[in-house]
């Protein structure tokens, strides 16, 4: 039975790169679940994406686990489905966040004391799972640049950009003057265009062999244009999509593709399953969206998630290893790849992580 729920606010810092990047600050603080039965504990993971601050979610966290305490833990779906029902009428976002952090807590307990990494216990098998390295923003071009010249020199293999709208296609053209086009390379743009330039930036970048541009719009749930924009070339999209049935409309209207579900962001494992079964079904390409700050737990259990249900989806990472002074990890990495391990999602916080309560609001677009 389920005894506590608590969450511990981490302030395990961000690897710096050469250059320097920015964001250092603003990505250096994760927000963890922790479910505590029969003497075991599970851990989670929560994506306080909104305005980057995590007393919503932390509240919200502790506002449900008195529903929770005394239910047996291995009911993923029962207790998922009771905590949806108890927020049905706050919609999604901070409401799906908080129950993130809770429900990936609970599958790890449950297999765990299954004795199985979580990618067997869905059916599947610990294997190993391409990853990807995510670089945060640079002041100058030329330092974005120098950044993942320093990524290749090291043999990672796929790199994002998070460059804002006003530097991103002199990044992209620089990167590939110089580095030429043997590496696949990504573009986020933070949803920073309304559709007439996403358009346009769609059509300059296509010599690039991009392998997507990542949120060209904004507002980024306009689905239609979504759709259209990725016709000129692929498009992906997802971290900013909460439920189930966003991700089945855009998939029968074939709007992107890639869809990137979060499972920090969506409600956890349990929505997760659903949204990969249905991209099965469309045969639609995923990647898993995960904010690159040395959190890790939702990185690997998105790696657990693509191992044992979605065959050939990229995960996003950090570009660098598990910090090891802070967890304990069973799996295995190299520069291209994640292998998951066990029991349960294989990766859990030690008990030398930095804390901190602070925060400090993440500015994707200039104002």
């Amino acid at each position: 039975m389920i005894e506590d729920i608590r969450v511990v606010n981490g302030a395990i810092p961000l690897t710096e790169t050469i250059p320097r990047q920015q964001w250092v600050e603003e990505w250096g603080f994760q927000l963890y679940v922790k479910v505590s039965a029969g003497g075991r504990t599970g851990w989670g993971e929560t994506l306080a994406s909104g305005g980057n601050t995590r007393e919503p979610y932390a509240a919200l966290v502790d506002r449900l686990a008195p529903a929770l305490r005394g239910r047996d833990e291995s009911e993923t779906d029962q207790l998922w489905t009771v905590m949806r029902r108890l927020t049905y009428s706050g919609g999604y976002g901070v409401t799906t966040g908080a129950i993130s952090g809770i429900d990936i807590a609970l599958w790890d307990l449950k297999s765990r004391e299954e004795g199985k990494p979580l990618a067997e216990a869905l059916g599947g098998r610990a294997k190993k799972v391409p990853r990807y390295a995510s670089l945060s923003r640079y002041q100058r071009t030329e330092d974005a640049v120098a950044a993942v010249g320093w990524l290749l020199e090291q043999g990672y293999a796929t790199i994002k950009l998070h460059q804002s709208g006003r530097d991103a296609l002199d990044a992209i053209r620089e990167v590939r003057e110089r580095f030429g086009h043997g590496f696949d390379l990504a573009a986020d743009l933070n949803c920073a265009f309304p559709y007439a330039k996403a358009l346009e930036f769609m059509k300059r970048t296509r010599r690039h062999e991009l392998k997507w541009v990542e949120e060209p719009l904004w507002p980024p749930d306009d689905f239609d244009s979504l759709r259209k924009l990725n016709k000129v070339g692929p498009v992906a999209a997802g971290e900013n999509f909460f439920s189930f049935f966003e991700f089945e409309r855009l998939m029968e209207m074939d709007a992107l593709t890639y869809y990137q579900p979060d499972i920090a962001k969506i409600g956890g494992v349990t929505p997760a399953l659903a949204i990969l079964k249905l991209a099965k079904r469309h045969g639609a390409e995923v990647a898993f969206h995960n904010r690159p700050d040395n959190g890790w737990v939702s990185t690997i259990g998105s790696a657990h998630l693509a191992a044992a249900l979605s065959p050939g989806s990229v995960v996003e990472s950090p570009p660098n290893e598990i910090p090891g002074r802070y967890f304990e990890f069973h799996g295995s990495m190299d520069k291209t790849t994640i292998t998951p391990g066990g029991p349960g999602l294989g990766v859990a916080p030690l008990g030398s992580i930095p804390l901190s309560d602070r925060s400090k609001m993440l500015v994707f677009h200039e104002h």
